[in-house]
């Protein structure tokens, strides 16, 4: 059997903290619109859009943050006030500029591995 040549990493949540943000985000974005619908209807047409966009928009923030958008628009109507739209896009903003945080020994784990 060959030598391996190369390990591969899906890194989010495996080599640093991802998941807890988009779940502080889909909290925000349940409160922004709680006048509209109730959480989980909001979690559900939520995923519903994540699932028809993830072919268009990958999977990631920004896709994140288009699907919440449109998510907005449809259960209000297309009458979700700017201001909601406005805390939406400052919500993935936010996302795209927190420091990356190491999940304990990964970078241990990657110095080992390094140069292999």
């Amino acid at each position: 059997m060959p030598a391996l040549s190369a390990i591969a990493f899906d890194a989010d949540d495996t080599l640093w903290h991802n998941e807890r943000f988009f779940r502080l985000t889909h909290d925000h974005f349940s409160d922004l619109l709680s006048d509209y619908a109730g959480r989980d209807h909001l979690e559900e047409r939520l995923l519903e859009a994540e699932r028809r966009n993830v072919g268009r928009y990958g999977f990631g923030i920004k896709g994140f943050v288009l699907s919440m958008i449109e998510t907005a628009l449809e259960v209000t109507d297309n009458r979700v006030p700017g201001a909601v739209i406005g805390e939406i896009v400052a919500a993935g903003r936010e996302m795209l500029t927190h420091p990356i945080e190491l999940l304990p020994h990964a970078e241990a784990v990657l110095a080992q591995l390094k140069g292999r």
